[in-house]
């Protein structure tokens, strides 16, 4: 039944950020963050091998019982699938931001996040929010996973989406969630426009071009904060 294999779904995406954190990413703790990153990339490599092992490289078709007809707004034509996806990013999006601004936990995570050092003087369990935000972060991939089969075929190559994020989160500010969001609906945006009106090769340089000017005139982002440091 495909609510149960959702719950399914989002249970094992959880519980296999918790295992990546415990094993992989934590022994890594105080190295330089370019060994964490590193790992990540072999991390993603590894993964897409034994998927493609087990199922084979071809895409699949992937069907549930979400909609997939279309309606006219004002002589526009919205997909229904499209609309629910945006439906349910949005909620992640608002539920998230109000987890991370009014509850203890998310408090807490946003401490972690700030400064690992100062979290742990304070007595925070550095380790336990961070196995929660791989947990977080692995729960929304997997949501998104859903709705990305369906809208095209589910693939490894759905992994490539994932290099959207950077110029995202850069461009709408590191430190900032609204600015994170509102990064990613311009660069969908962007990347929308450039493949209709200009070619869909010319994509990623529409994209790629604000995020090199934002980081050599703004590089804190449009909404992140200006770090500043005494000398």
């Amino acid at each position: 039944p495909f609510p149960l294999a959702v719950a399914f779904i989002i249970g094992a995406a959880a519980l296999m950020g918790v295992l990546i954190q415990i094993i992989l990413i934590q022994p890594l703790s105080g190295r330089p963050m370019l060994s964490v990153i590193m790992l990540t990339l072999a991390l993603s490599i590894v993964l897409r091998a034994v998927i493609e092992i087990f199922y084979g490289p071809q895409g699949r078709t992937l069907t549930t019982p979400l909609p997939t007809g279309s309606f006219l707004v004002g002589g526009v034509r919205v997909s229904q699938l499209h609309l629910i996806a945006a439906l349910v990013s949005w909620a992640c999006m608002a539920g998230f931001g109000a987890f991370f601004k009014f509850t203890s936990v998310g408090l807490l995570m946003r401490a972690t996040a700030n400064s690992h050092e100062a979290a742990l003087v304070s007595g925070i369990n550095v380790n336990r929010m961070n196995r929660l935000a791989w947990a977080i972060g692995a729960v929304l991939a997997a949501i998104g996973g859903l709705f990305l089969g369906q809208l095209q075929l589910a693939s490894v190559e759905l992994e490539n989406i994932g290099l959207l994020a950077l110029p995202a989160v850069v461009i709408g500010g590191l430190q900032s969630i609204p600015g994170a969001i509102i990064g990613g609906l311009l660069v969908g945006l962007i990347e929308q426009l450039a493949s209709s009106y200009i070619s869909p090769k010319a994509s990623d340089i529409m994209i790629y071009a604000p995020l090199l000017l934002i980081l050599m005139f703004r590089p804190w982002g449009l909404f992140g904060q200006r770090e500043l440091g005494r000398v």
